[in-house]
């Protein structure tokens, strides 16, 4: 027995608004993350600058250090929330 026409349109119309939605969510969750990671980046550089801009050698190292912590550890857990998000939302 075939399907109602008007059944199957509203089904096709169903299914295409899901899908925008869900490639809507995705778009966010990605620039989400690449400004996150942008961030991290930014301050672990900014750091890693003001290693570059004091005279004492110990304080200057330990921005250097400093930074490259911020810099991966930031990226690192942006990265793994990404990941998590997308696996609550069901996208992988």
């Amino acid at each position: 027995m075939p399907m109602p026409q008007e059944y199957r349109d509203a089904l096709v119309a169903r299914h295409e608004r899901n899908e925008r939605d869900a490639r809507r969510d995705t778009r966010r969750e990605m620039l989400r993350a690449i400004g996150m990671i942008t961030f991290w980046v930014v301050c672990g550089l900014a750091l890693i600058g003001m290693a570059l801009h004091v005279t004492d050698r110990d304080i200057g190292m330990a921005f250097w250090w400093g930074g490259h912590v911020v810099w991966i550890g930031g990226v690192t857990s942006a990265l793994v929330s990404a990941y998590r998000r997308g696996e609550a939302r069901g996208d992988w």
